[in-house]
């Protein structure tokens, strides 16, 4: 996701871009690098209401984001920052659908810890195309993480460009990184509880998986990957099998080619490190399972990818109800969010 930086508050943004990476978790450097798609263009429409939940003195505006193939949505952008120079900035992605700020005490936190931070609420739902599918969705994402570098961020590398989401905004940062390029700008990203979607195909259709039990880690050692309803699933790519006996070959081929883990998308961020942290209190939810399977492929800066597992406290997919998970995740946000790409 390259572009002429351009004034904010008034500029429509063009983004294209060239991938470097290498794909299916193969790291050898003579391979020629998968392509990535294509960004879209983000539309400054004016000021808006900033959602429940805004970092303290944050403003937002409305922002017109129109990608390839897909309806255009809109996305309301909160930006906070600091009053000291920035150690550069942080975006937070909420889950689901994408339509509300997340911030779970992170937000304040990390700007008074000295970063600019970025929070996005979609209008409705991101991943919603009329069944276009999710890897085109995700270009929605994409191109507001690629907007935030160049228009907040300023396309500074001399500082941090990180990324923090759960759930279904996990799953938007690691769409943008593996077909979208954003491993060219993110320095540092934090998924919980998922993504849910990086298999949806052995989500679908639990026995397409043959191999041996997903060990997350030590508190879950055969983690849940399969889906309990495949209504969501069949919405997004226009499939009527998902989660039914026997799906069509057809519906397996689209889930496998719209997942984050398949083939011809790129796996090798020598320049973004990765951390996972997941709520394994019983009952477990399949994004543990789904988000292994991302796990194994990915090699990040720091290889292999720091998994981090809560039980007890949490529920569901709220790791971050558990207080030491939320420490750890502060801490290594102030380790890791530094600058990556200088050369």
């Amino acid at each position: 996701m390259r572009v002429q930086p351009c004034i904010r508050l008034c500029c429509v943004l063009v983004v294209c871009l060239s991938l470097g990476a290498v794909a299916q978790n193969a790291v050898d450097e003579g391979q020629v690098p998968p392509p990535s798609l294509p960004l879209g263009t983000a539309t400054v429409l004016g000021p808006a209401t900033c959602l429940s939940g805004v970092t303290q003195g944050a403003s937002c505006r409305s922002v017109n984001v129109s990608c390839p193939g897909i309806s255009d949505l809109t996305v309301t952008l909160s930006e906070a920052f600091p009053k000291v120079t920035a150690k550069g900035t942080i975006i937070l992605v909420s889950g689901h659908g994408g339509t509300a700020f997340f911030n779970s005490g992170f937000a304040n936190r990390y700007l008074i810890d000295g970063f600019r931070v970025v929070q996005l609420a979609w209008t409705t739902d991101w991943e919603d195309t009329g069944g276009i599918g999710l890897t085109s969705a995700s270009c929605r994402g994409a191109t507001v993480f690629k907007y935030v570098f160049d228009n907040v961020q300023g396309g500074d590398r001399s500082t941090g460009f990180c990324a923090q989401g759960t759930s279904g905004g996990g799953a938007a940062i690691a769409y943008s990184l593996s077909r979208y390029g954003l491993s060219d700008y993110f320095d540092y990203v934090v998924i919980a509880a998922g993504p849910g979607v990086s298999r949806l195909d052995y989500g679908c259709d639990k026995s397409l998986y043959t191999g041996p039990p997903l060990n997350l880690c030590s508190k879950l050692t055969d983690a849940p990957y399969a889906f309990t309803s495949g209504g969501k699933v069949n919405g997004w790519e226009n499939t009527t099998s998902c989660d039914v006996k026997n799906p069509l070959q057809s519906d397996i081929d689209k889930w496998a080619a719209d997942s984050i883990v398949t083939t011809g998308a790129n796996f090798s961020y020598p320049k973004t490190s990765m951390s996972w942290f997941m709520c394994v209190t019983p009952a477990v939810n399949n994004s543990t399972g789904e988000g292994k399977f991302l796990i194994d492929q990915v090699v990040p800066k720091n290889s292999p990818p720091d998994v981090n597992c809560y039980s007890g406290v949490c529920q569901g997919e709220a790791v971050w109800q558990d207080t030491s998970a939320f420490n750890k995740t502060h801490q290594e946000m102030l380790s890791k969010c530094v600058a990556n790409h200088l050369h």
